[in-house]
């Protein structure tokens, strides 16, 4: 019977995996002395260690899953492993965040639309959010967090203009600070309740807004769909919200059972094709934006739905199981 041998050691290994195995599934770490069966699969994480022992494993005979779960996209600078599978038919197994695998003959691809909900339920109930009691008292139109720059959030930032202004706000990368932030090593998920109950939403910037950007090469259809803790945070965190990120975003997260709020912003943004127009959309929404609109008992009723649905620990247990463990299982002893 093949066995999964994991590429980290028993403290490095990610928090997720082993209780989300089945009851007694054996665990084993990869030891560089021993000499592995044929029949072994090697189970890698994009930014874990020891992908220098990916052709040797395929070379032998072995199979290799690569979790890239954490992205949308492979980076580009392991194009080099898809190269691998495809010239060892069968041995290699790709896990991704998104839509829905492409078709890739002789190479497994399993993309999961949920990883960073599942991810990120534990994450943010650590900041206690599964707790938290809504005490809305806004005096600002909105919240938004931004870190790293690109050139479209730049683009976003810099025609929201003297908006920020009536908002409590960071990007990092320009030197602007949240106030009473967290200095804990999950600082992304944390989110201060006072940030939340004096705005009146959530601009949630996610990792791309151009359409047409990309770190690497993709393995899913609709590629442009990605949903991290930028989009479930507001959910998590009970707030109104507008995504300012690439086209259908919005529609991808009401198909994952969430509400959104056409009762407080013209929607029709997420539909529109070009990124720029787009955004300026965006930006005349929140100029337009009144706090009094919030004071609507189907807006209240959508805020306690998403958490509960957000920190549903049955659901994401299943759709962990059925988006990842079960076909790499299926991999694995199929």
């Amino acid at each position: 019977m093949a066995k999964l041998v994991h590429m980290y050691t028993a403290d490095t290994a990610p928090h997720w995996f082993r209780p989300r195995l089945p009851r007694d599934y054996p665990v084993e770490y990869f030891d560089p002395a021993v000499m592995y069966p044929t029949d072994t699969v090697f189970y890698y994480d994009m930014y874990g260690p020891g992908h220098e022992h990916i052709m040797t494993q395929l070379a032998r005979g072995q199979r290799v899953i690569f979790d890239a779960k954490n992205e949308h996209y492979v980076h580009n600078h392991r194009h080099w492993v898809l190269n691998a599978f495809l010239e060892h038919p069968g041995r290699g197994m790709f896990v991704i965040s998104g839509h829905s695998a492409v078709d890739i003959p002789g190479v497994a691809v399993v993309a999961t639309p949920y990883w960073y909900w599942i991810m990120d339920q534990p994450s943010f109930a650590m900041f206690g959010l599964d707790q938290r009691v809504p005490a809305p008292a806004p005096v600002h139109k909105f919240f938004m967090s931004i870190g790293l720059d690109r050139p479209d959030r730049d683009y976003l930032y810099d025609a929201l203009g003297s908006l920020v202004n009536d908002s409590i706000h960071s990007y990092r990368a320009r030197g602007r600070m949240l106030s009473n932030d967290s200095d804990h090593p999950a600082w992304q998920r944390y989110v201060n309740p006072d940030w939340i109950n004096s705005t009146g939403f959530t601009l949630a910037v996610e990792t791309y807004i151009d359409d047409q950007s990309s770190s690497g090469y993709s393995l899913t259809h609709n590629n442009n769909w990605f949903l991290c803790e930028k989009s479930y945070k507001p959910i998590a965190a009970q707030h109104p919200f507008i995504m300012a990120s690439t086209a259908g975003n919005l529609d991808y997260l009401r198909s994952q059972g969430f509400e959104t709020f056409p009762e407080l912003f013209d929607e029709s943004y997420d539909d529109i094709a070009d990124w720029q127009a787009r955004m300026r959309r965006i930006v005349e929404i929140v100029r337009d934006f009144d706090l009094a609109s919030l004071n609507q008992d189907s807006v209240r009723e959508k805020i306690r739905h998403n958490h509960a649905r957000f920190f549903d620990t049955a659901l994401t247990d299943r759709l962990c199981a059925t988006t990842i463990i079960e076909p790499v299982l299926e991999f694995v002893h199929g």
